[in-house]
C-alpha cells in the first residue's frame, strides 16, 4: 500500500509527465512517469503513458510492450492498451503478436470498427488476404463510410483476382468522393487487369 504522500508525489510527477508529453519531450515525460510508477506501482496511466511514449517516442518496442503489460495486469480489459499494443506490434511486423491483442480488444469493443480495420491490416501484412477480407468486412458493417477500409478491401479483391468486388469498393468510394485520383487510379488497374484476363 503506498501512502498518501508517496501517492501526492507520483501524481506530482505524472502531471509533470503530461506537461512534457505535451511539449513533445519524450524524454522529460519518460523521466517523470519513470518517477510516477517507481513511487506508485499502482498508477495505471503512468504505466499506460509510459508506454505510449517508449513507442511514439523512442520507437522501443519492448520498454513500451514491458510498460503496456504492467498497465493490463492494473487493469486487463482495458481496450486502449491492447489497441496500442497490437499497432505496435504490428508496426514492427509481429503480426502474429498484433493480432492477438486486436483479437483481445474486438473481445471486449466488438463494435470498434478501428480494431477490426487493423486487425486486417495485420492479417493482410501477413499475407493471410482472406482474413483481412473477413476483418474488413466486419469493420464496415459498423462504419460503412469508412473510405480507407473500402479503399484497403477494393485492392484486396484485386490481388485475389475478384475484380467485380474490387470495382464495387471503388463504386462504393464514388459515390462519396467522386473525384478521387486514387480511387480512378485502382478502379482502372482492376480493369485492366480483368481485361487482361478475359
Amino acid at each position: 500500500m503506498v501512502d498518501k504522500e508517496t501517492t501526492k508525489k507520483a501524481e506530482e510527477f505524472y502531471q509533470k509527465g503530461l506537461d512534457y508529453g505535451q511539449e513533445g519531450d519524450a524524454d522529460g515525460a519518460i523521466e517523470c512517469w519513470t518517477k510516477t510508477v517507481e513511487l506508485n506501482p499502482n498508477h495505471f496511466e503512468g504505466w499506460y503513458n509510459l508506454g505510449n511514449v517508449y513507442h511514439l517516442g523512442k520507437g522501443n518496442l519492448e520498454k513500451a510492450i514491458d510498460c503496456w503489460k504492467k498497465a493490463l495486469e492494473l487493469k486487463p480489459n482495458d481496450v486502449d492498451v491492447l489497441y496500442n499494443m497490437g499497432n505496435a506490434y504490428r508496426e514492427f511486423k509481429e503480426y502474429d503478436n498484433a493480432i492477438e491483442s486486436y483479437k483481445k480488444a474486438v473481445e471486449l469493443a466488438p463494435n470498434d470498427h478501428e480494431v477490426w480495420n487493423n486487425m486486417a491490416n495485420a492479417y493482410n501484412g501477413k499475407g493471410d488476404i482472406e482474413q483481412a477480407i473477413e476483418c474488413w468486412k466486419k469493420a464496415l458493417e459498423i462504419k460503412p463510410d469508412k473510405y480507407e477500409t473500402w479503399y484497403n478491401l477494393g485492392i484486396a479483391y484485386k490481388e485475389l483476382g475478384e475484380y467485380d468486388l474490387g470495382i464495387e469498393c471503388c463504386e462504393k468510394i464514388f459515390e462519396r468522393y467522386p473525384d478521387s485520383y486514387e480511387v480512378k487510379r485502382l478502379m482502372e488497374a482492376i480493369q485492366k487487369d480483368k481485361e487482361r484476363k478475359k
